[in-house]
């Protein structure tokens, strides 16, 4: 079979896994929130009782996108710092954000406004400590999010962002914002980076979800050594030297100033 039949085929099951990602969010909401809401009736003080339900089945959903031949998403290597941390990485693929959530205890991530779209999703990543935004909010200025992830930081919770702002271009990486390391330096807690490797990339900005590459995807990361908050005035620098390590070990060329 050529290479663009099999790319066909393989968007043909990435439709289905949409779908059955979708077929999810109903049942989460019709049947998940409930329970969790009488768990609470009676007793239950797991705040984030569904982010561990979604890691159950965001696991479930990344190895089915495996046994499709698209996607194989290895656990990541070591351990996250305990405690809260602001945990950074680079964002070669469309689902990072799944295995990061899959891989760390007590994650709260970003997610998109658009996404409240979705019939329940909105309830769901509420529950689950997500922080919605605009596409064009800038944690730089936005005041009232980073409130809210400074306060989830000092509730002992952790928060992934990409310094990037959105997914890398082939082969390179965005710039670093210094949005995250503001955010850490606000909440007193240190950052952890992480780095991730695609092999090769999956879905990057550029390509088309319903035309994956013909071959499969390969995630790896591992968590890089933390840095403590960083000092007043020092974000963009300490930004700066986190994505020229990640750079180096990425292989990829330095960013010229």
């Amino acid at each position: 079979m050529n290479k663009s039949a099999v790319r066909l085929l393989k968007g043909f099951y990435m439709f289905l896994m949409f779908a059955v990602f979708e077929l999810g969010i109903l049942g989460a909401f019709l049947f998940v929130i409930p329970a969790i809401g009488i768990y609470r009736l009676f007793g239950g003080k797991d705040r984030y009782l569904m982010q561990r339900i979604n890691r159950f089945f965001f696991g479930i959903w990344l190895r089915l996108l495996d046994a499709g031949g698209l996607f194989k998403a290895n656990r990541i290597k070591g351990s996250p710092v305990d405690g809260p941390c602001v945990v950074v990485a680079n964002h070669p693929g469309l689902f990072d954000v799944l295995v990061m959530v899959r891989d760390i205890p007590d994650l709260s991530v970003l997610a998109k406004k658009s996404l409240t779209a979705l019939p329940g999703l909105a309830k769901i990543f509420d529950q689950a400590g997500f922080v919605f935004v605009l596409p064009d909010d800038d944690l730089s200025s936005s005041i009232d999010i980073t409130n809210k992830i400074v306060g989830l930081l000092k509730n002992g919770r952790k928060f992934m962002l990409f310094p990037e702002g959105t997914r890398s271009p082939k082969g390179d990486m965005h710039p670093f914002r210094s949005g995250a390391f503001k955010i850490a330096r606000a909440a007193g807690v240190p950052v952890q980076p992480v780095l991730i490797k695609n092999h090769p990339s999956f879905m990057p900005k550029e390509d088309k979800w319903y035309l994956p590459q013909s071959d499969k995807s390969v995630f790896d990361a591992e968590f890089l050594e933390p840095i403590p908050p960083p000092e007043t005035g020092k974000e963009l620098q300490e930004a700066k030297k986190i994505e020229k390590i990640l750079r180096q070990r990425l292989m990829l060329k330095q960013e010229t100033v």
